[in-house]
């Protein structure tokens, strides 16, 4: 073993689907005890999931052994699966998208400015449900980043503003569109929400 670190670079950059021609491994090949816990061909329908990301690989250690070779230390985002995988023989520390075999560093989410029509529109919490909270980041688009809200019950009657928009990617949950909502009135609200969750239509509710 030549070294063995984590990873330091963006964790946005850290982002993989396995490309299903490598297995995964619970330790470094090479060290006592290492076996293959998951085959190459069960990976491969990771990459062509219709979840919601939740089989979206984060990078966090690199290690190489003593015939040049990288290996790459990941984890599901749903904390499935987690082990080192071969990513081929350039070290990725300084660029996490150097990596030739194992996985393929991928955009999990896609922002865009969202158009007039929308930025002047007010919107509305549909039904308070679990769809309804608000995310730091939109659910399954980062590792370990989720709820800003764990529930928006009290906040249903506000009047909220979209300043920004985006799409998740690589058909994850449909590709669904999200919104940026800001909340005047309770700005804890602020936060990503799926767009089919609001409405246009002031609700009435009481809780």
């Amino acid at each position: 073993m030549i070294s063995n670190e984590p990873l330091q670079t963006a964790t946005n950059t850290r982002n993989y689907l396995p490309t299903g021609t490598q297995p995964l491994y619970n330790k470094i090949p090479g060290q006592q005890g290492a076996k293959i816990s998951v085959k190459a061909a069960n990976l491969k329908a990771q990459a062509t999931a219709t979840d919601q990301g939740q089989t979206y690989f984060r990078g966090y250690r690199v290690a190489q052994t003593s015939d040049g070779k990288f290996y790459m230390k990941v984890v599901s985002f749903d904390k499935t699966y987690r082990g080192w995988i071969y990513i081929g023989t350039t070290n990725p520390t300084t660029d996490s998208s150097h990596v030739t075999e194992g996985v393929n560093p991928v955009q999990t989410f896609k922002t865009q400015a969202p158009s007039a029509v929308i930025t002047d529109t007010t919107f509305y919490f549909t039904t308070p449900k679990a769809s309804t909270l608000t995310y730091t980041a939109p659910d399954w688009t980062q590792y370990k980043v989720g709820r800003n809200l764990n529930a928006t019950t009290a906040y249903v009657n506000d009047a909220l503003k979209v300043t920004q928009m985006g799409t998740k990617q690589n058909n994850r949950d449909g590709n669904a569109t999200y919104y940026y909502v800001t909340d005047t009135a309770h700005p804890q609200v602020n936060g990503w929400v799926k767009a089919s969750a609001v409405t246009t239509v002031k609700p009435n509710f009481n809780y």
